[in-house]
């Protein structure tokens, strides 16, 4: 048997501890030793060892108790009442304070008035009383008219419509806006007769009225007008002026045209120069290389 205290095995005929065997000495070289407990003495053959020590048991730690806070949260939900109550007062006060110069300023400073104070007319001079003349006596003297009858006065004239001054004598048609009755296509339309450039030019429709029309923007006062005729001219057509662009006014008329430049004295206000023509030299249209309003 082994010896329970890790010593040399014992004998079991003469129980005396022997010498270990080479199985022993490996056997207990690679196994760990397990601590056994001490047998009761008269068991086991051998001599009762000492007592084992008794392993101390660890005690649990007293539990603390917990210490409870209900008065630290009633604290921490009236320290953020009064800073929810404290935020908006601040704020309102910082805005009236911003306000009070605002208003201040905004308010108008009172204007003295300089308006004159009326005075009242003077009231009229009481006339006095005319003398009859004696009946049957001839007076030479000639009488005076009463100083109370005002002297009769006719309608006022309606003052004349003015147009503005051109005292440089410039093409007011560059500035202006055309119209016509048609055009041929959109490479003759009526623009390219108040361009300035001669290589272009309006063409009407093929017939004999149509009519071209240049609105100046305002009224003018004009002295010439300027009609500069492509091939295809009017032989009968007259030009007119209008302030309104309702009422026209005749300027210059003929039946005999020839086409080429013809320059038209044509003094007085206008906004609106027309060319109505009546009548074509060929079976084309009307063509104008420009129109020009001085």
């Amino acid at each position: 048997m082994d010896g329970r205290d890790g010593g040399p095995p014992l004998d079991p005929a003469t129980g005396e501890r022997r010498r270990p065997s080479r199985a022993d000495s490996l056997r207990l070289t690679r196994m760990p030793q397990i601590p056994r407990a001490t047998p009761p003495p008269g068991q086991g053959g051998g001599p009762a060892g000492p007592p084992a020590p008794a392993r101390p048991v660890s005690q649990p730690e007293a539990v603390r108790p917990r210490r409870s806070t209900p008065r630290r949260r009633v604290w921490i939900v009236v320290a953020g009442a009064v800073l929810l109550l404290a935020v908006p007062i601040a704020l309102a006060a910082v805005h009236r304070t911003r306000a009070r110069p605002s208003a201040a300023a905004a308010a108008p400073a009172p204007v003295e008035s300089t308006a004159e104070p009326e005075t009242a007319a003077p009231s009229p001079s009481p006339s006095p009383p005319a003398i009859p003349p004696l009946t049957g006596v001839a007076s030479s003297a000639p009488v005076a008219p009463s100083a109370s009858v005002p002297p009769s006065r006719g309608p006022a004239a309606k003052p004349g419509v003015t147009g503005r001054a051109n005292p440089s004598g410039a093409n007011l048609a560059l500035q202006g806006t055309a119209s016509a009755s048609g055009s041929e296509g959109d490479p003759w339309k009526p623009a390219n007769a108040i361009d300035g450039d001669p290589s272009s030019r309006w063409s009407s429709g093929f017939s004999d009225t149509q009519w071209f029309r240049v609105d100046l923007g305002r009224n003018w006062q004009i002295s010439e007008i300027v009609l500069v005729w492509e091939h295809a001219y009017a032989t009968a057509y007259r030009v007119e002026t209008s302030r309104d662009g309702r009422t026209w006014k005749r300027v210059y008329s003929t039946t005999t045209g020839t086409g080429g430049t013809v320059k038209i004295n044509a003094t007085g206000v206008a906004r609106h120069v027309r060319m109505y023509g009546v009548k074509r030299v060929s079976t084309y249209g009307y063509s104008l290389l420009e129109l020009e309003v001085r």
